[in-house]
């Protein structure tokens, strides 16, 4: 077997015809010569997880995954944590040295396995820049390098009813917003070109904080619903029919899992707390008022961004209910809602900057925080996403409206 090619399945048993590891390839691989004094070791890109009632190693390097058949193959990738030479190893796991040999191959096939140069390798450029969970997330929700399914399988049509196209109201206090006018809009708003150009993170604030008027119209802009469209399902699906709500960014499959929730410090108009914005109703509900998961949510928002808490004024929290995209897309589709977060960030700085309002999306946040403020469940609804939002410091040139400021005169603002 070593040094020849293998299929895309390959066997190795002991001397009793007791299976040891399966090797499975996407298109087959060759399997290396492997003597009894190599020195092999885990590769950083390798990781083994449950398959049914069997083990399964796997690496983000190539096309091919091992199945562990036998406790002894498990142990003997075991000793392979640490660098050493395979004798050592099969000795350590109770195989002959010849068996030893036979599913290190196999697993150095796989790539998860290496030799000391190849580890070396793994801390150099390109391979250097590239940590454990990204090459995982990149590889496994894009073809190729795995056998998956990858794209709109509807996995889930005949176990699980699609989730709701928005959410149920789930709160009972609320505050009704007023819609903007959209006449108006088009004859105020700047063109599209000088908003790009203006467009930059701002982290200072005005002295008069955002108004009501100014939220609701920004919420409008970047997540209302404005219509419900109803298609029908095949019968052997789990419901009888699914909801598509149109909102102004793509979204993949017009699923849209990605909802709003302002958590307000400082807003003329609206109390502090943290609201959940009811895009199809264009009301926000109220979800919890002050409490310290919600202090921690915004001071470490603030602190992500080295900016002042205390003159924090609105932090938006996305979230994505994984159930309605999950429900449709296989492999990819928590890359989706990556990608959907990015489109809205780039929608509310667009609508920020047209208002005359200082936006500024956050890198990262903590999901664990929000649902302690909320009591959503952290893997039924997740944030995934943040965006701080106020008043400028000062009027300026772009839009004519009292919020509004030059670009080149902000403090606190970043080059991009």
């Amino acid at each position: 077997m070593a040094g020849d090619s293998a299929d895309t399945e390959t066997l190795v048993a002991d001397a009793a015809g007791t299976p040891l590891v399966r090797l499975l390839a996407v298109d087959g691989v060759r399997i290396p010569r492997i003597e009894a004094g190599n020195r092999l070791t885990l590769s950083r890109f390798a990781w083994v997880r449950p398959l049914g009632d069997e083990l399964i190693a796997e690496t983000s390097l190539g096309g091919a995954a091992v199945i562990l058949e036998d406790p002894r193959a498990a142990a003997l990738l075991f000793g392979f944590g640490r660098e050493q030479p395979v004798l050592d190893a099969a000795a350590a796991a109770g195989l002959a040295i010849g068996e030893a040999l036979e599913v290190a191959a196999v697993l150095h096939a796989a790539s998860v396995l290496v030799d000391p140069d190849q580890r070396r390798a793994e801390d150099e450029p390109p391979l250097a820049v590239w940590e454990f969970h990204d090459l995982l997330f990149h590889v496994r929700s894009r073809r190729g390098r795995h056998p998956n399914l990858v794209g709109g399988t509807y996995r889930f049509i005949e176990r699980i009813p699609p989730a709701a196209a928005v959410p149920l109201a789930r709160w009972t206090e609320s505050v009704e917003l007023e819609r903007p006018d959209h006449e108006r809009l088009q004859h105020e708003d700047p063109p599209l070109a000088r908003v790009q150009a203006a467009r930059r993170s701002i982290r200072d604030y005005g002295h008069r904080p955002i108004t009501l008027a100014e939220l609701s119209e920004f919420l409008y802009r970047v997540g209302s619903v404005e219509d419900l469209l109803v298609q029908r399902l095949p019968p052997r699906a789990a419901a009888d029919s699914i909801e598509f709500a149109v909102r102004p960014y793509p979204s993949g499959g017009a699923l849209y899992e990605l909802e709003l929730y302002p958590a307000v410090r400082s807003c003329e108009g609206l109390a502090p707390g943290l609201y959940h914005y009811a895009a199809d109703r264009h009301r926000l509900e109220l979800v919890s008022v002050g409490s310290k998961p919600l202090d921690q949510l915004t001071a470490g928002a603030a602190a992500a961004t080295a900016s002042e808490h205390e003159s924090m004024q609105v932090l938006i929290v996305i979230t994505a209910r994984m159930g309605r995209i999950a429900w449709k897309y296989e492999s990819l589709a928590y890359a989706l809602v990556l990608k959907h977060v990015g489109v809205v960030l780039q929608t509310m700085y667009l609508a920020a900057t047209a208002m005359g309002l200082a936006p500024c999306a956050i890198g990262t946040g903590e999901s664990d925080l929000f649902a302690q403020a909320s009591g959503i469940d952290y893997y039924e609804e997740s944030a995934v996403g943040e965006f701080m939002l106020g008043s400028r410091p000062s009027p300026g040139p772009l839009t004519g409206r009292s919020a509004g400021t030059s670009e080149q005169s902000v403090s606190g603002q970043e080059p991009f």
